[in-house]
């Protein structure tokens, strides 16, 4: 019941007024009483001092005490009230009620005391003679300043309690009907008060329920008719904003539905919160809901990725062959930090027909080179042939057979270098690593290459590193990205230029340059320079060449664990790097 609104105000209401009419009629009780006794007293006092005059004479008769008892027995009789009167010593003289003779001494009562001094003297107490609460007021009776006594009166207080009594029972009867009627009052008012309000609830509670076209009349201008007209609005807004949610959803599940890759959702704890249709496809999953990662899956490889990616916080990827599903998947393991903090998100590509692909196309390299090997090795050896003694007169045919011989050299160089590349890319070529000393591997690739610089009129400058650190690498393949980088640098720099070669230690791996003052390249070439039979503008007044040295070099220098790079800026010279992780 208390938890209504209607109720709590009835019931505050009901207690304020309760406490407010008991403060009143306490008080009012508190008054009359007061206002009874006062009455009573000044009654009293005015018969006193009336019994104080009559008795003067009887106090100079001859016979003083029958005189004074017959003047209080009639006095009392007249006025129906007690009366006493008493010498200064404290002896009663005469009494309406009692025999004097038979009374004890007054000289100790509170108001005879007072009476001695020449005061009025008052008291309310239990008379145990009369057995009921009386009260006492006494007035001297003095004569030419000279005290003879005192005359008492006193009256029960029953007729005071009487009407006290009346008066609280007449409070307390107002009292309950002012208390039914505040009570049937209160409820009419809450109930009046809180009728929106339970309209309101029962309106929340319809949007609650999924029913957004909830609206309230607004029947007043008042704080209600406010409330009401608020709930108008917010309804409103509510109903459009779940319909954009809505669209926004169902544009999103679309997207999600139709997308190629797979999408799984996960909780900090590894559940999965939503799977799109290509993820429960590739992983056949048949119940995505409360489903952890690694049961629906069934590889330990995106479960790795999963777990490192919560405990770091940091993206994820891995690719690896799934056993579960028979592909090729890559699998990217992003955090989701602010909507679904701990969640994360897996973004699954299906990498097999790429791999195979990729797979195919390095096999047509490898068989291509292959084939192209023996009718190019015949070609050679027939034109060798020729030229020892076939056509050794004529001028033209020895012209002919030599510009034969040198495309034959270029196709076998072709080959040579698709043979190798491939081998490299497929991982057939094995690396034989041992500790190498870079700086003797340049000052060897250097003096091989010492007559070309000569021929071209170019200054080469070294700048090695002392007691450069060892690194693990294959001597051979090494030496290849070297001839390669640092022939690029003779052959695109013009007679005249400089080439510098330097080695050099950086965080933790040893770094060898190699910059000339030749052509440079152009910001569009540049990210391209690694890519195989790529040839750009600066190739063309250099000489010839397959377009694949530097394509090879970047997978023999990736393969150590290393990396490599380009510098350039248009007519300035180039700047080529690579790093080897040290020993």
């Amino acid at each position: 019941m208390f938890r209504s609104i209607q109720w709590r105000i009835t019931v505050l209401f009901i207690l304020v007024i309760l406490l407010s009419m008991g403060i009143a009629g306490f008080h009012l009780v508190g008054l009359t009483r007061s206002s009874q006794i006062d009455s009573l007293r000044s009654q009293l006092e005015s018969e006193a001092r009336v019994t104080a005059e009559a008795s003067l004479p009887a106090f100079f008769s001859e016979d003083k005490a029958a005189a004074l008892a017959a003047l209080a027995s009639s006095l009392g009789e007249q006025i129906d009230t007690r009366i006493t009167i008493i010498a200064s010593d404290g002896t009663v003289l005469g009494d309406s009620e009692e025999d004097p003779a038979t009374m004890e001494n007054h000289a100790d009562r509170p108001e005879f005391g007072k009476t001695l001094e020449g005061q009025l003297g008052e008291s309310t107490r239990y008379s145990l003679t009369l057995g009921q609460r009386m009260m006492y007021v006494a007035v001297p009776i003095v004569h030419q300043d000279e005290l003879l006594g005192a005359a008492r009166v006193a009256l029960p207080l029953t007729e005071v309690e009487s009407m006290v009594r009346s008066v609280t029972v007449s409070i307390i009867t107002g009292m309950g009907a002012a208390t039914l009627l505040i009570i049937l009052g209160a409820w009419a008012i809450s109930r009046i008060t809180t009728r929106p309000i339970r309209r309101l609830t029962a309106a929340t509670r319809g949007i609650a329920a999924g029913d957004l076209e909830q609206k309230i009349a607004i029947e007043s201008a008042d704080e209600i008719g406010e409330l009401a007209r608020a709930f108008n609005e917010m309804s409103l807004k509510v109903r459009e904003l779940v319909e954009a949610i809505s669209g926004e959803r169902g544009r999103l599940a679309s997207i999600l539905d139709n997308m190629a890759d797979g999408v799984i959702m996960t909780d900090r704890d590894g559940s999965i919160l939503l799977a799109n249709n290509a993820a429960t496809r590739l992983f056949k999953i048949k119940n995505e809901r409360a489903t952890t990662l690694i049961e629906a899956v069934r590889d330990h490889e995106i479960n790795d990725a999963l777990e490192l990616c919560l405990r770091t916080g940091k993206t994820q990827t891995v690719q690896y062959e799934s056993g579960t599903a028979k592909r090729y998947i890559r699998a990217i393991a992003i955090p989701i930090t602010h909507h679904e903090p701990g969640a994360t998100l897996l973004l699954i590509q299906d990498l097999t027909d790429l791999k195979n692909l990729q797979t195919t196309r390095r096999e047509l390299i490898g068989n291509i080179s292959h084939e192209f090997r023996t009718p190019l090795a015949g070609i050679k050896a027939m034109v060798e042939t020729l030229r020892d003694g076939v056509v050794v007169e004529n001028e033209i045919g020895i012209d002919f057979l030599d510009r034969i011989d040198d495309e034959v050299e270029r196709l076998t160089q072709i080959v040579a270098e698709l043979t190798e590349l491939s081998r490299i890319e497929t991982g057939k070529a094995e690396l034989v690593r041992e500790p190498l000393d870079l700086n003797s591997l340049v000052e060897e690739v250097i003096n091989q290459l010492d007559p070309q610089i000569d021929r071209q009129q170019l200054t080469l400058d070294k700048k090695l590193a002392v007691e450069l650190p060892q690194v693990e690498a294959d001597r051979a393949r090494i030496r290849q990205v070297l001839v390669n980088i640092l022939h690029n640098a003779i052959k695109f720099t013009g007679p005249g230029g400089k080439i510098t070669v330097a080695t050099r230690v950086h965080n933790g791996s040893v770094v060898i340059d190699v910059s000339d003052t030749g052509a440079g390249m152009s910001t569009g070439d540049l990210p391209h320079v690694f890519e195989r039979f790529y040839k750009g503008d600066r190739a063309r007044p250099g000489g010839a060449g397959t377009g694949m040295g530097l394509a090879i070099a970047r997978h023999v220098v990736e393969a150590h664990g290393g990396s490599i790079w380009a510098q350039s800026e248009e007519g300035k010279g180039s700047n080529f790097s690579f790093s080897l992780p040290l020993a």
